[in-house]
């Protein structure tokens, strides 16, 4: 079982800034003028950021920027508060992962409507207005392990990861 992040991938600054504004739920006119990415091609910058971290999704792109450290900080907007369920937090360990919400379905054994009103619940729970938001927050915020990220991710919280390399 891995005890460390794997490698980092080399990115631009350009490509961090775009993933950080992703991040954040920016709208494409903010991230535009964020990064000098003319509007309409912000949507297809995004896709092309994808295969070079190795992302199945921009949603999973976010989750693996806050697992590296690209990732920061995400402001929230009003948070509810509540605390989420364990399906809940089964379909958003999808999210971060990448999953679409139906191999979620199917790997928690329920209804693709389902998994959506649950993705949705989710998002107005943590008070994240993305995907791409509400799976960089989890990871985060660690309410879900690093290996939810996908092969040869620990099995252990951001923080916890913090910690061993604090004390290395």
């Amino acid at each position: 079982m891995p005890t460390s992040r794997p490698v980092k991938p080399d990115l631009s600054e350009a490509d961090v800034l775009l993933l950080q504004q992703l991040a954040r739920g920016a709208l494409y006119g903010a991230i535009s003028r964020a990064t000098g990415i003319e509007r309409a091609r912000v949507g297809t910058a995004a896709l092309t950021l994808l295969p070079k971290i190795g992302a199945k999704s921009r949603f999973h792109a976010t989750a693996l920027g806050a697992g590296w450290g690209l990732v920061q900080e995400v402001h929230l907007m009003n948070p509810i508060g509540n605390p989420l369920s364990a399906q809940h937090i089964a379909v958003l360990a999808g999210l971060v992962g990448g999953e679409d919400a139906t191999v979620t379905a199917e790997r928690l054994g329920l209804a693709v409507n389902t998994v959506k009103t649950y993705t949705q619940t989710v998002l107005r729970t943590l008070g994240a207005r993305s995907r791409e938001q509400a799976s960089a927050a989890a990871v985060l915020g660690d309410l879900v392990p690093l290996r939810a990220l996908g092969v040869g991710w620990p099995a252990v919280k951001l923080s916890r990861l913090r910690q061993r390399a604090k004390a290395c």
